[in-house]
């Protein structure tokens, strides 16, 4: 009883103490991203608390004068933060030291070492195989859309022709005092992309946590043909941290095409040498890739399809619905791209209708940076991403909608 109480006691003074660190705030069990985030919290803590035994034991190692051929190797891997380099070199010095098979410490060290590598490997595949779940019901989501009965068809573009009959029909040959307010359409691009940031976002973060994890997973395999890349490898897990920690859509997006313009020409350069590192490490990503089952170009195109999605949904939602549209050039121009993707989704084998919708889009994009709109940027990035869907992509898609579901 006075064990259970002192126990009791430790865990009330662990709870008030001053620098205890804050409660995690609760996670919502209804979002798709619960398992992705609790399993990175407990991954960042359990790599917190190994990280913190290992250099502990370091140290210790340190101070045994028998480990002095070691002590500049344990000096630089207890500075260092990565965690695989601490456990090799650790049962590296053990190994040499003289012990018997009885040696409880000894064995109590390389078992918990066994522990950590077996951990660490167990929360990553459990991350994978959650981001891999995410992934599969965001396609499966996406497919089912070819699957469903067209809608019914609204009426046709909005041009000149069509314009003037309606008017005729409704007997107003001019705008009224009360139609003078046209949409503003900056104030459309801002609040269509409020309200796509955060799922726009989201859909580049998939992305970028793809090619970290292939590139965490060939760092932690420690490749021979890849010893020269170790620090090219960290530099590109840096840039991609520092692409997922950008909050703003637009942001991370031109930040992630800028990495591109940077790298992609002299990273082809040097792929082009046959005994460049370069190659070896295209390799070892493509053999991640197809043991994982990952498809990154059809990932890409069902992201643009996504966001396209996404898009369009809202842009439906705040086209103005009153007789009003008649009247604004703007709202005509809206309403008009609405019905063309409409069209095309009706028809996605219709080179036609894609390039009357994507020309559209074109114009669109050119008009806001002509006129100076500061909401330009969400009207180029859905022109962007209707570049990269068209007839044949989405026939591509099509097939391998049918291949998954």
């Amino acid at each position: 009883k006075m064990f259970a109480g002192f126990l009791l006691c430790l865990c009330l003074a662990g709870l008030v103490r001053p620098e205890a660190v804050p409660p995690t705030p609760l996670r919502s069990l209804s979002s798709k991203d619960f398992q992705l985030e609790f399993l990175r919290d407990l991954a960042n803590f359990a790599e917190s608390q190994a990280e913190q035994s290992l250099n502990d034991y370091l140290e210790q190692l340190e101070r045994n004068p028998g480990n002095a051929d070691h002590m500049q190797e344990l000096t630089g891997t207890r500075s260092s933060s990565k965690f695989l380099p601490k456990v090799t070199l650790i049962k590296q010095v053990m190994d040499a030291q003289p012990h018997l098979d009885t040696d409880l410490e000894h064995i109590s060290v390389l078992r918990n070492l066994v522990f950590l590598n077996r951990l660490k490997a167990t929360l990553r595949a459990a991350r994978d195989t959650s981001a891999q779940e995410i992934r599969q019901l965001r396609i499966h989501r996406l497919c089912q859309q070819f699957d469903r009965p067209s809608p019914p068809r609204r009426s046709g573009l909005i041009n000149d022709q069509t314009v003037g009959a309606a008017l005729e029909q409704l007997n107003l040959t001019q705008r009224g005092e009360g139609n003078t307010t046209g949409l503003d359409l900056n104030q459309f691009g801002m609040q269509l992309y409020e309200r796509v940031k955060l799922s726009g976002a989201e859909i580049i973060d998939n992305y970028l946590q793809i090619l970290r994890g292939l590139i965490q997973d060939i760092m932690d395999k420690e490749h021979p043909d890849l010893v020269e890349s170790s620090s090219q490898l960290e530099k590109m897990v840096q840039h991609l941290d520092e692409m997922l920690s950008t909050r703003d859509f637009f942001a991370k997006r031109q930040k992630v095409y800028a990495y591109l313009e940077r790298h992609l020409t002299a990273d082809y350069e040097q792929l082009r040498e046959p005994e460049s590192s370069e190659l070896h490490l295209t390799e070892q990503l493509l053999a991640q890739l197809k043991a994982k089952g990952l498809d990154l170009f059809v990932i890409f195109l069902f992201s643009n399809f996504e966001f396209l999605e996404q898009v369009h949904q809202h842009w439906t939602q705040l086209l103005p619905q009153s007789p009003s549209l008649l009247y604004d050039e703007n709202a005509r121009q809206l309403y008009d791209i609405q019905q063309l993707y409409e069209n095309f989704m009706l028809d996605t084998e219709s080179e036609a209708k894609y390039q009357a919708y994507s020309s559209a889009l074109k114009r669109l994009h050119e008009r806001t940076v002509e006129q100076g709109e500061r909401s330009s940027h969400i009207f180029e990035m859905l022109n962007n991403a209707a570049q990269n869907v068209g007839s044949i992509t989405f026939n591509m898609i099509k097939g391998k909608c049918q291949e998954l579901i």
